[in-house]
């Protein structure tokens, strides 16, 4: 280490062709201690070396960094000898100091005379893996004088805009070594590749060549090293003058994908196999049978009370052979029974429960449980718009595409109507069009009810967007007039809901007003005469956030029914604020819809699997998502409900990935912890091949509190589930299936008469930590707990004493 008073270790790197590199240590920021006029002798200097020799070092007397001193001798020392073995000459080299940078270890360029200029080389060998920016700058930066600057600077580069990428990339390979730059040029380099790094637009234009995003940035890396490696002054100097911009990566790009194709030939190999498996590109060549019909879709479009699911369904019972699809239970038992009524035999379907009539050639069913290898004369596919829904739009996708049928009768409104007439034209299918109006206007009454919910009438349906807000709205109805309320929200079981709209329905009871969430929206046939909306703000767990217009639109709309006492639609808002709103809602057209739902089959995540193994089920899906590829007109539908469940099933080995997946599909309420951990034990014990059973204790007697009426919900929430999984297993593994069904039954009831005179409070479903009673048993702490918190005590008064 060098002695003396000067405040800098001077240091020279030998290189392999035994060029020095000269860099300052800095130790300490300064010492005052050091005379105006010190100079050290080169003779009092302990360090040695044998490759450079003693150089005098005069400071920038402009600088303030170098007040006391301006020239110092140093004589440089190398690593490679041993300390004693000091060349005697001195030359008369000298070295400019300009910046001095007071940090302890910064390393600092130093300006050379032009005949003793040291050269910069890099410390790592060019096959070294994991090349750093200081390796970079070894190799690009140079100080020189201001001649050598002016000469880079006079370099032409305008020409390497029209060069050709292949053969310009083949010049770089040839280099053997690229052009040194200069600081500032060396930066604007760095700041381009960063930009280059992060456009949106190379990563998606990668993935043509096979490279995924999670790659991008390695290789984005390893290419950033080879241009800095061999890159010529002339196409440096013109990416410096694009500087970080989209033509600076528009021209970059070419080069990088030359780059890693011949770089990178395995990884392309692995992510163009697991692409491929991953591809949802051309949905409708998934179901060749049905691309072999030709066949007729007629789409019933129009609003709500319309006729237009009249007309479908007419077609659908002069059939010899149906099947109609609906988003509901509600929705698929009410047909169902409309149906047999008429004298047509008719199944019904569901996930939850099948029921077989006999000699019927019809069914109703869910849309997921649709059969797309049966074939049909008459197919309908009911509020064909939830083709985009963001969770469930793939299973509308799937019917309209995989259906064997003569004729598919689409209904809904306008928003999908664009989305169909494209896919028809891919699938060679010939589309009809009937438009539908209202039979009765809907009509916006200007007097709200100003706040006061004394101004509900009979006949009048209260639309509040959260169970909570539907029971208080009951309890302030109830209390406040002399009005009878009907409840409909989405956890109640449809049986249930039936049940309370034939008592709104029914006009020789006192049930004459109806409180309610969206779930009024389709699937009940219900006599409204005007749909209040308590508020047009909804919460989705995350944020409040204004009632989309197609879905107020949807629900006004349920307002007068052609046949019943109201044939006239009103509406109107609680609150004179939300009027406007509303106004606005209804006036605007329905947004047209660019895309719809997918979502992989079985078989697809199965062969996905296969390329990326020993992951878990919840980032097979991630990856999947991520890897993807899908058409312009389709989107991934929402998965995170089932990554939830995937996560949970997690800790259970034993089950396959088939079995993974269906349980993951289990219609369960994720916010419901019961509900959660009822399914996380039906899958235990079908893992262990053991029967499924139904631990729960039932009920005898309707509910007293909103927290017994939760309950009543989050148990018929895990029959449904039950029989759900009945019917997407083995029978065996599940052989209370008629235990449970009898079950749902009877909750379904004690929930109708819970309804029935609910006047309490509405309690969370989250489940709380439970509180401890002031007299119940508290096991002691162990010593050091007892400690931990006696210290944690004493640090908290502590704080507050001193505050």
């Amino acid at each position: 280490m060098a002695r003396g008073p000067v405040s800098s270790l001077f240091r020279i790197y030998g290189c392999k062709k035994s060029i020095s590199r000269l860099r300052v240590l800095i130790w300490n920021q300064y010492d005052r201690s050091v005379s105006p006029k010190f100079t050290l002798d080169s003779q009092n200097c302990s360090y040695s070396t044998s490759l450079v020799d003693p150089v005098c070092l005069r400071f920038n007397p402009h600088n303030p960094k170098f007040l006391g001193c301006d020239t110092v001798y140093v004589k440089p020392f190398s690593t490679g000898v041993e300390d004693g073995d000091e060349d005697e000459d001195v030359s008369d080299s000298r070295a400019v100091v300009d910046e001095f940078d007071a940090d302890v270890g910064k390393i600092v360029g130093l300006q050379l005379s032009s005949e003793d200029k040291v050269g910069y080389t890099s410390s790592a060998s060019e096959d070294s893996e994991g090349e750093n920016e200081a390796v970079v700058s070894d190799l690009m930066v140079e100080e020189g004088s201001e001649e050598d600057v002016n000469s880079m600077r006079a370099v032409s580069f305008q020409h390497v805009a029209s060069r050709d990428p292949v053969e310009l990339y083949r010049e770089l390979c040839n280099n053997e070594k690229g052009a040194k730059q200069s600081r500032s040029d060396w930066e604007t380099l760095q700041e381009t590749f960063g930009y280059f790094g992060k456009s949106g637009w190379a990563t998606d234009q990668a993935l043509a060549i096979y490279i995924g995003r999670s790659f991008f940035p390695h290789a984005v890396h390893k290419f950033r090293s080879f241009f800095f490696k061999k890159c010529s002054a002339d196409v440096a100097k013109y990416l410096v003058f694009l500087g970080p911009s989209n033509d600076a990566v528009k021209f970059l790009f070419p080069l990088f994908v030359e780059y890693c194709l011949e770089e990178f030939p395995d990884e392309i190999k692995r992510f163009r196999s697991m692409v491929a498996s991953a591809d949802l590109t051309k949905p409708h060549t998934w179901f060749p049978f049905a691309r072999a019909m030709k066949r007729k879709i007629v789409y019933h479009c129009g609003p709500t009370n319309s006729g237009k699911t009249f007309n479908a369904l007419q077609r659908f019972m002069e059939a010899k052979k149906g099947i109609y699809c609906c988003p509901l239970r509600l929705l698929a038992m009410e047909v169902f029974d409309k149906v047999n009524a008429n004298g047509v035999y008719c199944s019904l379907h569901t996930g939850q429960e099948k029921k077989f009539v006999p000699f019927s050639n019809h069914a109703a069913c869910t849309v997921e449980m649709v059969s797309t290898d049966q074939m049909y004369d008459v197919a309908v596919i009911d509020e064909i718009q939830m083709m985009a829904d963001p969770y469930r739009g793939f299973a509308w996708t799937r019917a309209l595409l995989g259906l064997k049928a003569d004729e598919i009768h689409l209904c809904g409104d306008p928003s999908v109507l664009n989305v169909v007439r494209k896919i028809c034209s891919e699938t060679g299918d010939e589309l009809y069009e009937q438009h539908y109006g209202r039979f009765k206007p809907l009509v916006v009454e200007a007097k709200t009810l100003l706040g006061d919910l004394k101004n509900v009438r009979s006949g009048d349906c209260v639309v509040a967007f959260s169970r909570r807000e539907v029971f208080e709205v009951k309890m302030a109805i109830e209390k406040h007039t002399n009005h009878r309320c009907c409840v409909i929200y989405g956890a109640l079981p449809p049986e249930t809901r039936r049940q309370q709209a034939n008592l709104f329905n029914d006009q020789d009871n006192e049930y004459d007003v109806l409180v309610s969430t969206d779930a009024v929206g389709m699937g009940l046939n219900l006599n409204i005469r005007r749909v209040v909306f308590y508020s047009l703000a909804k919460f989705n767990g995350d944020k409040v956030f204004p009632v989309p217009a197609s879905q107020v639109k949807q629900i006004a709309g349920r307002a007068g029914r052609r046949g019943s006492i109201y044939p006239d639609g009103l509406t109107t808002t609680l609150n004179l604020d939300d009027l406007d709103y509303l106004i606005e809602c209804l006036k605007q057209p329905f947004e047209e819809v660019k895309k719809v739902g997918l979502f992989p089959f079985y078989e697809q995540v199965e062969l996905f699997a296969g390329q990326i193994p020993n992951i878990t089920f919840s980032q097979l899906l991630e990856k999947f998502s991520e890897n993807c590829r899908l058409d312009g007109s389709y989107f991934l539908c929402r998965h995170d409900h089932i990554k939830k469940v995937a996560n949970m099933l997690q800790k259970i080995q034993a089950l396959s990935l088939e079995d993974r997946f269906n349980f993951c599909f289990a219609p369960v309420n994720i916010r419901d912890p019961k509900a959660m951990f009822h399914l996380l034990k039906f899958a235990q014990s079908y893992s262990q091949n053991l029967p499924v059973n139904i631990a729960m204790g039932i009920p005898t007697d309707s509910a007293h509190s909103d927290k017994e009426l939760l309950d009543l919900e989050t148990k018929h929430q895990v029959l449904s589930m039950y029989m759900w999984l009945s019917h997407h297993f083995k029978e065996e593994t599940f052989p209370y299936v008629k235990k449970a069904e009898a079950m749902a039954t009877d909750i379904a009831e004690l929930l109708g008469q819970s309804l029935a005179k609910a006047n309490w409070k509405p309690e969370s479903r989250q489940a709380s930590k439970p509180q401890r009673k002031e007299d119940s048993y508290e096991r002691p702490l162990s010593r050091i707990k007892q400690y931990q918190k006696n210290r944690s005590l004493e640090s908290a008064h502590s704080e507050k004493v001193a505050a």
